[in-house]
């Protein structure tokens, strides 16, 4: 069974849960342990603390010595007794004392030994021992030893030491241990509950936007784009960016199908228009309606050569969009090139009564394009073709040049009639015209333009079209300047 991205999301929160409340309880075991010790530790410190002051004052009455003490360990045990709590012994008063039954000539009984007598040791300055339980020697493994100073007038003169067995550690040690990891085991079992409760809904939530990314990609992939609608961008995370550009996506996809279909209509319909020409005059002629002689001849030879350039239009804008149009680039001075391509083309722009206005820039510099020299003289026919197709007789024509940082501006403006401002933005489209008569007429097939474009993006420029001051048509042609 495949494991969905929700399952595995689950199984991780959860299993990071796991980890995290396991390693909590060590941690807490191991902390509260040490803490536990030092708190017993600290207990039995406050607890023989009359003891030391005890000590501390015999060790003052008896001259600074613990001589006293080495040489009757009774009284030891009378200091246990006393400063530890007494320890009755039957038939006798709690408040009999060893110098009162002097005092009656009784014979005193040894004090009993004290339940702590074998838990303390005690040594002078000088660290040697004065007082050692005698089991001390034959304990396996040594026991741990807090050793508690001793002072008198703010000196130290001998330790007191608290004897803490192994074993007993040991042993409170592993009863704490069993009882904590029961209730570790209840809190773990806790936090997996409430971590499953909340990872489920939670992973569900978090990868419902891949769902319905994978549900639009399944459409997508079917070729159903009609049906496709947005995914909901609710968030700015990376699902939300992820959503948002798979809608540019569909969007540019149906947008690119609505421009192919209605590229092949409006393909369909410039084929259809010369050789529904073409069939009627070759219908004509067989049907002897139409004599057969040079005029007719003409008219289908014109209509002939309009569909060939319509083909051979079509045929080097779709190279152009594939990139198999070849590019031969080489250093090349565009106010040269123009010049050369004007005095080309002066006796077209006579013919057409049409005035040419082109001042070459002065500068000190030459203006150097690193472009193919046969594309950039095709750019400059199809805008010359566009203006002595559409400007008036008597009209002008004004190209400049100008030079802005690292790139040159090629200014094309002519005069009227003009292109009204909606049409402007359409006029580098495929097949676009603002007069569908008038051009079919004049045989152009509305590719000249987006030619240009493909050009002028293929050199890593730009091309635009705006209104024009001498109240015509402003194309506008910028290109990098070589370096």
């Amino acid at each position: 069974m495949q494991l969905q991205i929700r399952h595995k999301l689950f199984l991780v929160i959860l299993l990071a849960n796991l980890v995290l409340a396991i390693a909590l309880s060590v941690a807490v075991s191991w902390n509260f342990s040490r803490s536990f010790q030092d708190y017993i530790r600290a207990d039995q410190a406050e607890e023989v603390q009359p003891l030391l002051l005890g000590l501390a004052e015999a060790y003052r009455q008896y001259g600074g010595q613990w001589n006293w003490l080495t040489d009757d360990q009774r009284q030891w045990q009378q200091l246990l007794q006393q400063y530890l709590g007494q320890q009755k012994i039957p038939g006798e008063a709690a408040d009999q004392s060893p110098s009162v039954d002097r005092q009656r000539g009784v014979i005193p009984r040894p004090p009993r030994r004290h339940p702590m007598a074998r838990h303390l040791l005690l040594r002078d300055a000088q660290n040697q021992q004065i007082i050692a339980p005698p089991s001390l020697a034959s304990q396996e493994p040594v026991p741990a030893v807090q050793w508690l100073p001793i002072e008198s007038d703010g000196e130290r003169v001998g330790d007191l030491g608290v004897i803490h067995p192994r074993e007993l550690a040991r042993q409170m040690d592993r009863l704490f241990v069993q009882h904590l990891l029961r209730q570790s085991a209840w809190i773990v079992l806790g936090v997996l509950l409430v971590s499953a409760c909340l990872a489920f809904p939670f992973s569900r939530r978090l990868v419902r936007p891949v769902t319905r990314l994978q549900q639009s990609m399944q459409r997508l992939a079917g070729g159903h784009l009609e049906k496709l609608t947005p995914l909901p961008v609710t968030t700015g995370d990376e699902l939300g960016q992820l959503a948002h550009a798979f809608n540019l996506l569909a969007e540019t996809l149906k947008e690119n199908l609505r421009a192919r279909q209605q590229w092949v209509a409006d393909i369909s319909h410039e084929l259809r228009t010369p050789v529904a020409i073409l069939k009627g005059e070759l219908e004509a002629l067989i049907d002897g309606v139409r004599p057969l002689e040079p005029a007719a001849l003409d008219s289908l030879q014109a209509e002939v050569e309009r569909l060939t350039r319509l083909i051979n239009d079509l045929n080097e804008l779709s190279l152009a969009d594939q990139g198999a149009l070849s590019y031969q680039r080489e250093p090349i001075s565009l106010i040269n090139l123009l010049t050369d391509f004007f005095d080309d083309s002066r006796a077209q722009l006579e013919e057409k009564g049409i005035d040419l206005e082109f001042e070459p820039p002065v500068t000190d510099r030459e203006l150097i394009v690193f472009a193919d020299e046969s594309r950039l003289v095709q750019l400059f026919r199809n805008l010359l073709s566009n203006t002595l197709r559409y400007t008036e007789a008597g009209g002008r024509l004004r190209v400049t040049v100008t030079r802005k940082g690292q790139a040159l501006t090629l200014r094309w403006d002519d005069s009227a009639p003009g292109v009204s401002g909606p049409n402007l933005d359409r006029l580098f489209e495929r097949l676009y015209r603002t007069d569908d008569a008038r051009d079919r007429v004049s045989g152009g097939s509305g590719l000249g333009l987006a030619i240009c474009r493909s050009i002028a993006e293929a050199h890593q420029g730009r091309i635009e079209a705006s209104h024009s001051e001498l109240g015509g048509l402003a194309v506008v042609v910028q290109l990098p300047l070589y370096r």
